[in-house]
């Protein structure tokens, strides 16, 4: 009777202990694991007649996408920007994730006109001229390259998506076995008169040696629906070096059938005879 009045006390204990145990456990996992990750979301809408000129340069890791637009006139756009940079690092070296997303939607109108600027006080100017300049870049360090480019142009109606994603980093790449991936996506629609041009690209980032995958050039009033896009893996595996067998006597005592599997100039390297 004794034992059984002890034995609900005995697996409350053990049902405690294994309680504290679990808990160290998650928090042990809890402190070898970091989280970080930086979200940027933008939406705008501007419409007006002027003189207009924007930049974005959105960069993650290794990835890039970068659009310019400018010029004088009516000018009229709503966008939509994200970009998003997700990584979750353990202390083991062995074990990192990373996920990149950068995404940039537009649909914007131009239309080009002489622009006269009333400059407060006595100075005057001429009206500005400037026709419309339109560009977009989607790319990363490895040199693939999506762009999408309008230049000296009359009037520009233009919806375009563009995406680019990749898991890693370039700089990452150096433990065995270890890969980096990239995309990049872009879907067009535009209509213009000007100068237009649209290409895809591998290689290195200044143009050198890059081989040219899609290269068009257009000059004049064109409709344009167009969609690309392009994906590279990079992985790193461990080369084995040929190393001579291993053998009590070196390379003397190897015999023929051994040493026939080597090049001829290894024999200079291991005779002493001289």
């Amino acid at each position: 009777m004794f034992c059984m009045k002890k034995l609900p006390i005995i697996i409350c204990i053990l049902i405690a202990l294994m309680s504290v145990g679990l808990a160290l456990a998650d928090e042990e996992i809890k402190e070898n694991i970091s989280e970080e990750g930086l979200r940027f979301d933008s939406n705008q809408t501007v419409e007006g007649f002027g003189i207009a000129s924007s930049y974005r340069c959105m960069a993650s890791s290794d990835r890039v996408l970068q659009s310019r637009n400018s010029g004088s006139g009516v000018f009229a756009s709503e966008s939509k920007t994200l970009v998003q940079n997700g990584e979750v690092i353990k202390r083991d070296p062995d074990s990192f994730e990373s996920t990149t997303g950068i995404g940039l939607q537009e649909n914007t109108s131009n239309a080009y006109s002489p622009t006269k600027i009333d400059f407060p006080g006595s100075f005057r100017s001429e009206p500005i001229r400037s026709l419309w300049s339109d560009s977009t870049f989607a790319g990363n360090i490895g040199g693939i390259v999506l762009k999408a480019s309008f230049d000296h142009v009359q009037a520009l109606n233009k919806e375009m998506t563009t995406k680019v994603s990749g898991e890693g980093s370039y700089e990452a790449l150096t433990s065995p076995k270890s890969s980096v991936s990239f995309g990049a996506s872009m879907k067009l629609n535009a209509a213009f008169n000007g100068t237009g041009q649209i290409g895809a690209y591998v290689g290195t980032l200044n143009g050198d040696n890059q081989d040219v995958l899609v290269d068009e050039y257009y000059r004049g009033t064109f409709t344009i629906s167009k969609k690309m896009e392009i994906t590279l893996k990079s992985s790193l595996l461990p080369e084995e070096d040929e190393w001579l067998p291993c053998c009590s006597g070196g390379w003397d005592n190897m015999n023929y059938t051994d040493k026939k599997s080597f090049p001829v100039d290894v024999d200079r390297i291991f005779n002493c005879t001289c």
